[in-house]
């Protein structure tokens, strides 16, 4: 005569979840011998069962571990199934668990009530060994399969996530070819225009007013030159590497965030040492230092007297970027995954994680290194990026 406390060879749990761990079923009684009977099948059946005697404690449970199952007797003290049920499905957290009612009642209302708040299933006391185990399997393969279902909806969405990303990044390279383009088109005629002021500053018989007027002209036509050729040095899609001063860069940056830093009220300090020289792609350099700063305004946007500040330094032989706010800092748990894609710690749109990833992978293209640390005094956040100095004699080895 075959034990009922043995499980069939069809029972198999295990195919329903990965290899590396048990189903996990949380069972709630308050009668303790029963209760302690349950566990013994379950985990007879290769389960791992873990048990409450009433509906709160089960309840705190759930708040802090998470199961793929829980079975739940209706009649209990204190709080009785139907609402412990009804709570679990309330939190977004525990929605999908899938419940068993274990019950003596068989009035068809009891039924209706425990389906309408939420349960997936009943099981009838005394319970038999064979329907135990049949009902907790197909609750087990429902929250297998909806496991699955929400793994591949999640990667489904990454990947949309990812196509805009590249098609933004796309768009972000033809705008700068453009840019470029029309750059190009504006240094003619500004050049021209230059050099006919100096020319007519070379007029001695022009009154003095005049030549003051043209010297303003002179020097206002230089800037905007110097302006144009560092925004095209940034703009244009080359993989061509230069000597460039990362100060000059950061200025240069500085110059085209300043509308965003206008509209936003941020206070922009720079701190840059003139010797910081490096060599490589500027336009892909300034790329990864726009996803950062753009990142630090949008962290310290609405916060009380919002600061961004550009520092760079030179340690022994490497340049390091700072970019410093006064946001609200990243938390602990997220810090280590801050450089994975879709990873972010804002809910407005259109964040979706991507610019420290995009930054984090130009970094280290060009041998550098991007961290995060909390900012001075444990206020907002620092991302510092490591290059290696330039200098007559080559580039510093790699990090």
């Amino acid at each position: 005569m075959r034990r009922m406390d043995k499980p069939s060879p069809s029972m198999d749990f295990k195919t329903l979840f990965s290899p590396e761990r048990k189903p996990r079923v949380l069972a709630v009684d308050d009668q303790r011998d029963a209760l302690r009977l349950l566990q013994i099948r379950l985990q007879n059946a290769g389960i791992d069962c873990t048990t409450c005697g009433d509906g709160p404690s089960a309840l705190a449970f759930l708040s802090r571990d998470m199961v793929d199952l829980v079975i739940l007797d209706v009649m209990m003290p204190q709080m009785d199934g139907f609402e412990v049920c009804r709570r679990l499905k309330a939190d977004e957290r525990t929605r999908d668990i899938p419940v068993l009612f274990l019950t003596a009642k068989f009035e068809m209302e009891d039924k209706v009530r425990g389906l309408d708040v939420g349960g997936h299933d009943y099981l009838s006391k005394p319970v038999e060994q064979s329907e135990l185990l049949a009902r907790t399997k197909s609750a087990l393969r429902v929250k297998s399969l909806q496991d699955q279902l929400k793994q591949q909806l999640h990667l489904q969405q990454q990947l949309n996530e990812l196509h805009q990303g590249m098609l933004t990044e796309h768009w972000q390279k033809t705008l700068g070819q453009l840019a470029a383009s029309l750059a190009h088109e504006i240094n003619n005629p500004l050049a021209a225009a230059l050099g006919s002021t100096q020319l007519l500053t070379m007029d001695e018989n022009l009154d003095n007013s005049v030549q003051d007027r043209l010297q303003i002209i002179d020097r206002s036509l230089q800037r905007a030159g110097q302006k144009l050729r560092s925004l095209l040095l940034i703009a244009q899609n080359s993989k061509h590497h230069q000597t460039i001063s990362l100060a000059h860069l950061v200025e240069d940056i500085s110059t085209i965030i300043n509308f965003q830093i206008v509209v936003n009220k941020v206070t922009l300090k720079c701190d840059l040492d003139d010797a910081c020289t490096w060599q490589g792609a500027p336009s892909e350099l300034a790329r990864a230092l726009l996803y950062v700063i753009n990142n630090g305004i949008e962290a310290v946007t609405g916060q009380p007297q919002p600061t961004l500040n550009l520092r760079i330094e030179s340690v022994e032989q490497h340049c390091i970027i700072h970019v410093v706010d006064n946001g609200p800092g990243v938390k602990p748990e997220v810090k280590d995954r801050i450089f994975e894609a879709f990873v972010t710690t804002k809910s407005r749109p259109p964040h979706n994680g991507i610019g420290l990833y995009l930054a984090k992978e130009i970094i280290q293209a060009a041998d550098g290194q991007i961290s995060v640390q909390p900012g001075p005094g444990g206020v907002g956040t620092d991302v510092a990026i490591t290059l290696p100095a330039y200098s007559r004699r080559g580039c510093i080895p790699k990090l």
